[in-house]
């Protein structure tokens, strides 16, 4: 391992240079660093340290990724439980609404078919009584027409002669 500029090391690290450069304390670039012309190198015992600098910032950033993955996996957990209640809760909801409207439909057509009887009977009751009122009219003309037929004969027996009258062997 030979001495290497900031860019160089940012490169193998798989970082960039500021990230380098905001890493390092100002004593640490007095120890680690020299100039050669108008770049930074640095000496390989800085090298070793700044990548295990980033190497357990890496680390700490996977375990920070795991954790952060565990607890979504965790609450994606806790969310489809939380569905599958729901949904549930859904069904049991739809079952319930439909054993209502079938109920609700047995008792409209029990209305509708009652309404229909009931109908029925009442035209019934109509025919019948027209007929009654038909035949109490027909019942009472023919008892008029009988009255009126016995009374013209009456009359004719009580129109008799003055004298038939008076000399009638009636007993």
């Amino acid at each position: 391992m030979s001495k290497k500029t900031i860019k160089e090391l940012a490169e193998e690290i798989g970082v960039s240079k500021t990230a380098i450069s905001k890493k390092v304390t100002e004593t640490q670039k007095k120890k680690w660093f020299t100039k050669i012309g108008n770049q930074f190198v640095i000496s390989e015992e800085g090298q070793k340290v700044i990548k295990s600098m980033f190497i357990s910032d890496k680390k700490n950033q996977s375990q920070t990724d795991k954790q952060t993955s565990f607890r979504n996996n965790e609450n994606q957990v806790y969310d489809s439980y939380f569905y599958q209640e729901q949904l549930l809760a859904k069904d049991k909801q739809i079952d319930m609404l439909q054993k209502l409207l079938k109920e609700q439909q047995n008792l409209l057509d029990q209305q509708q078919r009652l309404t229909l009887q009931t109908n029925k009977q009442i035209e019934q009751l109509q025919l019948e009584s027209n007929k009654k009122v038909e035949y109490d009219f027909t019942q009472t003309d023919q008892y008029v027409s009988n009255a009126a037929t016995e009374d013209n004969t009456e009359p004719a027996q009580v129109k008799k002669g003055f004298f038939s009258r008076l000399f009638s062997k009636k007993g």
